[in-house]
């Protein structure tokens, strides 16, 4: 009988090893965060600035291309960046929106003027997400 009780927990501890890998599979910061040094985060630290300091107006720019307000760059980068980071498996990777996803958008916007304003705010912020989630 005790061994049964040993083989059950047995293979409860596998499905549970399992199921840990399973869900870093799907949030892989499960996986990495716990090896993470300490050492490493001025380096981290010193390549966000430098790509914030990239990013920032590049983004405002593209934003501006498109046609949209330029605070709809920043955001683009934000939820794109936060997205891969929760969800990516590059430890090196920079995402957001490109020249060419700005021309789509500013062309696809410029098709909506004829509709009430209402209407077009409405359209591009969800065309401006949807096209983001798209790019990944």
């Amino acid at each position: 009988m005790d061994n049964a009780v040993e083989g059950s927990n047995a293979s409860s501890s596998c499905a549970n090893a399992d199921g840990a890998r399973g869900i870093a599979q799907i949030f892989p910061p499960l996986f990495w965060l716990p090896r993470y040094q300490l050492s490493w985060l001025r380096y981290d630290v010193l390549a966000g600035i430098t790509l914030a300091a990239y990013a920032i107006p590049v983004s405002l720019a593209y934003a501006t291309l498109a046609g949209l307000s330029p605070h709809y760059g920043i955001y683009c980068y934000l939820v794109g960046g936060l997205g891969y980071a929760a969800f990516g498996t590059s430890r090196q990777l920079a995402v957001g929106p490109t020249s060419a996803i700005a021309m789509l958008v500013g062309t696809t916007v410029a098709e909506m003027v004829r509709q009430p304003v209402g209407n077009r705010k409405a359209m591009t912020e969800k065309l401006v997400l949807g096209v983001d989630g798209l790019a990944k």
